[in-house]
């Protein structure tokens, strides 16, 4: 049963009752039309507004793609703008370096045909030049007249082969250069080396004193008669004794006053010296440094004499210091100068020449 039936239902005490009851029913139903149009306009309006939001997003996408698209055309554009530029800028690169080798060809062909109209006489020229350019650089650094004299007489080998008459000035200046150096002798270092090696090896076998033993004769024994008579067998006996006592005593007078005998530290210290400067001069020699060299085997034979004066073995050793003293490692050695400077006037007066007549023949 609804709430309409129960008003109809109850009893009424006067008409105007159920118009009010209709009229608040109306009221209520339009009330609720008003929301569900409120609503419904709401919702509209809501919508509307979505849309244009919605609407302003696609337009403000659609701008930022355009301009991203414009952006990305203007760079591409400017990235083929860029390549253009590259590649017109590399083909000029190219060009210019094949313009360049084009001209390394035209100047080496020129060069070739240059070369090609020198003769054989030129190269010999510029080889007999090397060759007593060598020499003096032997001379000059390394004091070896040999290898130097090796040198210049091969450049006069080819000078001779050359055959000109204008080149017997040059020949005859080498020559003369040649016969001094020649004079000079050789050197023979190796062997001064190894002869100072010998002597620093020997130093320690040395003895700073010659010991004074006894060097026993074996004598042949008599033989002794059997009828020996006492006075016989006395006088033999007494002879013995002598010959004895002559094994056991020995004068000697040195003349010079004998220095005190050194402790054996300071033995070796001395040997040590006299190695070392054997080995000093080994390197002046080497070097050409004769003051050093005379200097190091004086030093060494005023050692034996002061502190070897007892030993008649130390002898043998000053004899070779002295030989070794009287060998000159440094002699004064001619250069070729003069022939060098003459063969160079030579080359330089004939190229004068070939060159006239190469400007002559143009």
């Amino acid at each position: 049963m609804t709430d309409s039936d129960t008003i109809v239902q109850q009893p009424t005490h006067g008409a105007p009752a159920p118009l009010k009851n209709h009229t608040g029913s109306f009221a209520l139903l339009w009330l609720f039309v008003v929301l569900i149009v409120a609503a419904i306009c709401f919702g509209g309006l809501f919508v509307l507004q979505q849309s244009k939001s919605q609407q302003q997003i696609i337009d403000s996408l659609r701008t930022q793609v355009e301009q991203q698209a414009q952006a990305i055309e203007t760079r591409q554009q400017l990235l083929e703008d860029n390549l253009d530029k590259e590649f017109v800028e590399q083909q000029a690169s190219i060009q210019t370096n094949l313009n360049d080798l084009a001209e390394q060809v035209d100047s080496n062909n020129a060069r070739l045909l240059s070369l090609s109209s020198v003769n054989r006489d030129e190269w010999k020229l510029q080889e007999a030049q090397y060759l007593l350019r060598l020499a003096d650089q032997r001379i000059l650094l390394e004091k070896d007249s040999q290898n130097a004299l090796a040198l210049a007489l091969s450049a006069d080998d080819v000078l001779r082969d050359i055959d000109q008459a204008d080149l017997v000035g040059v020949r005859k200046l080498l020559a003369e250069e040649i016969a001094v150096l020649k004079l000079a002798g050789v050197i023979d270092r190796e062997g001064i080396y190894l002869r100072l090696s010998a002597l620093s090896n020997q130093i320690d076998a040395i003895p700073f004193i010659e010991p004074l033993g006894v060097q026993e004769e074996v004598l042949e024994e008599d033989v002794i008669p059997a009828d020996e008579t006492f006075k016989q067998k006395l006088t033999r006996n007494f002879y013995a004794l002598m010959h004895k006592l002559g094994s056991y005593v020995r004068v000697r007078d040195h003349g010079k006053t004998i220095n005190a005998v050194l402790p054996p530290s300071e033995q070796k210290y001395l040997q040590q010296n006299l190695r070392l400067m054997l080995e000093q001069a080994q390197v002046a020699l080497l070097r050409n440094e004769e003051g050093i060299y005379q200097e190091s085997l004086v030093k060494a034979q005023n050692w034996i004499n002061q502190y070897y004066s007892l030993n008649e073995k130390a002898a043998a050793v000053l004899e070779e210091l002295q030989s070794l003293q009287q060998e000159e490692i440094s002699p004064d050695l001619s250069n070729f100068s003069n022939s060098s400077s003459a063969l160079a006037d030579y080359i330089t007066k004939r190229e004068k020449m070939a060159a006239a007549r190469r400007g002559v023949r143009q």
